[in-house]
């Protein structure tokens, strides 16, 4: 006489389910965290050096709907001009690493209104948007 064993799939349980999905998420989060963040400018470059010493005022600065600008890894000195009646930025990979060489059109609630002490137009970037721009004092 054989024996057969008989293989019985059992569900599982919905704590084990639950557990699994929450654990799924929070790694999907912390990846899109990590790799949302851009990094400060290189220490000692000329971003860094203009940038850094008014790290306090960089990080503060909202746009014209009281958005936040984002971080220090996201704003960086341009090249700035007005084109008829708006501004348009300069933006270069030199800056913007992942960014191909263009002049773009800043939005005006992007502007913000504090003055800016750096001495040179910072445009806040971030995944190819504009999140704030900051004319040069006097502008």
């Amino acid at each position: 006489m054989t024996k057969t064993a008989r293989l019985v799939r059992t569900a599982p349980s919905h704590a084990g389910v639950l557990a699994a999905a929450a654990l799924a998420t929070a790694a999907a989060l912390l990846a899109m965290i990590a790799s949302a963040r851009a990094a400060p400018p290189p220490v000692g470059s000329d971003d860094w050096n203009i940038m850094i010493p008014y790290k306090e005022w960089v990080t503060s600065q909202h746009d014209t709907l009281g958005r936040w600008c984002c971080d220090i890894g996201d704003g960086r000195p341009v090249e700035a001009r007005i084109a008829d009646d708006h501004w348009e930025v300069h933006v270069t990979p030199k800056h913007f690493p992942d960014e191909e060489d263009h002049w773009m059109v800043v939005p005006d609630e992007k502007i913000t209104r504090n003055a800016n002490p750096t001495g040179t137009p910072i445009l806040w970037l971030y995944q190819g948007r504009v999140q704030c721009f900051a004319p040069p004092d006097g502008a």
